[in-house]
C-alpha cells in the first residue's frame, strides 16, 4: 500500500540521517586534495564528482546541505537512496542508463549549465560491473564543459560487504575517515567516439589510485 510505502520511506531516512550524521560526530574525518576544486569553484567552474558505488555512504555526508545533484536510479533501492540523499539536503535526478537515462542526462545537463550545480555520479552504479566507469559522467562533462573530480573515502574502523557486487563500505563508529579529492580533469567536448574507453580505463585508474592512496597511512589534510 501506497502510505505503508512512505511510511518505510520516511523511517529509512530518518534513521539513516542518524546513523551516517552519528557515525560522523563520533569519528575523526579529515579532508584532503580539495585546494583545486576550491578553486575551481572560486571561478564558477561547473564540477562533476565521480566515486565508485561502494562510497555512497559518506560521500552523501560530505555533500550534504549543499543543494548537490545526485544521479540516483529509478529502482526501488535507488527510492531509497533518494530519500536519504533528500534527507541530507540534496536534490536528486533519478534516472540510469537502463531507464529513464535521456530525460536524467538533459536535467543534468541543464542543472550545470544554468545552476553550477554540483553533480554526483556513481561511477560503476547502479548496478556494476564494479570499478568500471560508464559513459555518462565524460559524456555530461564533455557536453557542459564541466570539470570531472574523482572522490574516495577509507576509514579505519570499516565494514565491508562482502557479499554486495560492490563490496559496499560502512564506516564504524571511533575511527579516523580520511575523504579525498582527486585531480580535476577536463574532458575534450570534441572527444572522439574512438578515444571513449581510452578515457574511461584512465578515469577508472584515477579513481582506484585515490582509493589506494587514501587507505594507505593519513596524510596531512584539513579536519572537517
Amino acid at each position: 500500500m501506497a502510505w505503508l510505502r512512505r511510511i518505510k520511506l520516511f523511517l529509512v531516512r530518518k534513521l539513516a540521517w542518524l546513523l551516517i550524521e552519528g557515525i560522523a560526530a563520533c569519528s575523526r574525518v579529515s579532508i584532503e586534495g580539495e585546494e583545486a576544486v576550491l578553486s575551481l569553484q572560486k571561478e564558477g567552474r561547473p564540477l562533476v564528482y565521480i566515486f565508485w558505488h561502494r562510497h555512497i555512504l559518506f560521500v552523501i555526508h560530505q555533500f550534504r546541505d549543499r543543494g548537490a545533484r545526485p544521479l540516483i536510479s529509478l529502482s526501488s533501492d535507488g527510492e531509497l537512496v533518494a530519500a536519504v540523499a533528500e534527507e541530507f539536503g540534496m536534490l536528486p535526478v533519478r534516472g540510469s542508463s537502463s531507464k529513464g537515462g535521456a530525460r536524467a542526462f538533459l536535467e543534468l545537463a541543464r542543472t550545470v549549465q544554468e545552476e553550477r550545480a554540483e553533480v554526483l555520479i556513481t561511477a560503476d552504479g547502479p548496478k556494476g560491473p564494479a570499478r568500471r566507469v560508464k559513459e555518462g559522467a565524460v559524456q555530461l562533462a564533455a557536453k557542459t564543459g564541466a570539470w570531472v573530480v574523482p572522490v574516495s573515502w577509507s576509514a579505519s574502523r570499516l565494514k565491508v560487504l562482502e557479499k554486495s557486487w560492490d563490496r559496499f563500505m560502512i564506516p564504524l563508529p571511533f575511527g579516523r575517515i580520511r575523504f579525498a579529492f582527486g585531480a580535476p580533469l577536463r574532458i575534450d567536448p570534441s572527444l572522439p567516439a574512438s578515444e571513449m574507453a581510452r578515457t574511461l580505463d584512465s578515469l577508472s585508474a584515477r579513481l582506484d589510485l585515490l582509493e589506494q592512496q587514501v587507505g594507505s597511512e593519513p596524510a596531512a589534510g584539513r579536519q572537517a
